[in-house]
């Protein structure tokens, strides 16, 4: 198949780090890494940047090296550093991964209420993070702080708590180390808590307790004064909330911006705030493998029969086929699937796709910056 792609696309969500990207679903491996076809799948369809997803330490470091290795001249890409909300019990000294839930709410109380008490369990992965952030700043390809955020969807991987302390202190040491970056937001269920937060550090105020001893770790005087620099930009991605939780964000700052994907698409409140959310605040993703746009999905419909172009088969499959090249995996969402997301944005908006992709293009550049070859 003979491909010439006009359109520019920047997934600005794309979990390269899951285990589904080697062939791993559910702990059993059923073939081989597929980053190389699945990286050129999105190329042919017009992805030129990615943003390669931190949800933990160990994760972010993943992130790092694989936006190294599998960057090329037609895909560039870029990572974040942050701790996922549901990977916050990680400065606990748990093992914490988005696929690796404790699913025992009340031990993750007890995880919080220790911290609390004591604040010293959690300055070794602190310290961790904040060598890892420091470190990355000379890489052009360290794009933005993220993961990070709320999420009270999913108690059973990380309480309240411990998503409230360290949501606040990550924005902390972002305000310290990597203060020129824009920010990689998750909120889910969790709006006025989230917004509360979001807006104590555009607004400034000072720390004199200093619990978690940033002071020390980052050599500066006490008491500290956090806020964001007037121009920090910030992407709640995945946006899910209702018209009214969007309303609210995007007024907290003109730098506020939202990012959307499949699951932002589901049902109709999802389909208003998707015709509501202003275009020059837009920014789309895959949030692959996940939130792909399925036929029971409200959005579907708003795809006009529109259909990615490679074919896909089950995933014990894969590994029986001699050329894998345009073939992908049932129910493991990729970002050659963001056509997808840009033509029902643009059809429920009654836009025309080429002006809300290039819009979506420059505001993604505009926040998380992009490589020269494609400016």
């Amino acid at each position: 198949m003979a491909w010439k792609m006009c359109k520019k696309y920047y997934d600005i969500g794309l979990n390269l780090t899951d285990g589904m990207f080697q062939g791993v679903y559910n702990g059993k491996k059923y073939h081989s890494s597929d980053i190389v076809q699945v990286l050129n799948r999105a190329s042919k369809i017009g992805v030129k940047e990615a943003l390669l997803t931190g949800s933990s330490i160990v994760e972010s470091q993943q992130a790092l090296q694989l936006a190294h290795q599998y960057s090329t001249d037609e895909l560039q890409l870029g990572y974040t550093i942050g701790v996922h909300p549901c990977c916050a019990n990680e400065f606990a000294e748990y093992h914490a991964t988005i696929g690796n839930p404790s699913n025992d709410e009340e031990s993750n109380e007890k995880i919080g209420s220790k911290v609390q008490e004591d604040p010293t369990i959690a300055y070794k992965k602190l310290d961790e993070l904040y060598s890892l952030t420091r470190d990355s700043l000379s890489d052009a390809r360290f794009r933005a702080i993220g993961e990070i955020g709320l999420d009270y969807d999913r108690l059973f991987y990380a309480s309240r708590e411990m998503q409230l302390m360290f949501f606040e202190e990550q924005l902390k040491l972002s305000c310290l180390v990597g203060q020129h970056l824009p920010l990689f937001l998750h909120m889910r269920t969790s709006c006025s808590d989230f917004i509360n937060i979001m807006q104590k550090f555009i607004n400034g105020f000072q720390d004199d307790e200093d619990r978690f001893c940033w002071s020390q770790r980052c050599n500066v005087e006490k008491p500290i004064r956090y806020q964001f620099s007037p121009n920090r930009k910030f992407v709640t991605h995945s946006f899910t909330g209702t018209p009214q939780e969007l309303t609210h964000l995007l007024s907290i700052s003109p730098n506020s911006f939202v990012g959307l994907n499949g699951c932002s698409l589901r049902n109709e409140e999802n389909m208003q705030c998707c015709k509501e959310v202003p275009l020059e605040r837009l920014l789309l993703e895959t949030d692959a493998p996940w939130c792909d746009i399925r036929r029971t999905h409200e959005s579907f419909k708003y795809l006009n029969n529109y259909e990615v172009p490679f074919k896909s088969v089950k995933k014990d499959k894969l590994s029986k086929l001699e050329d894998i090249e345009d073939t992908m995996v049932k129910g493991r969402n990729e970002p050659c699937t963001m056509e997808q997301v840009a033509r029902v944005v643009a059809n429920a908006k009654g836009l025309d796709l080429s002006f809300v992709v290039d819009r979506v293009w420059e505001n993604s550049v505009n926040v998380y910056g992009n490589t020269t070859s494609n400016k």
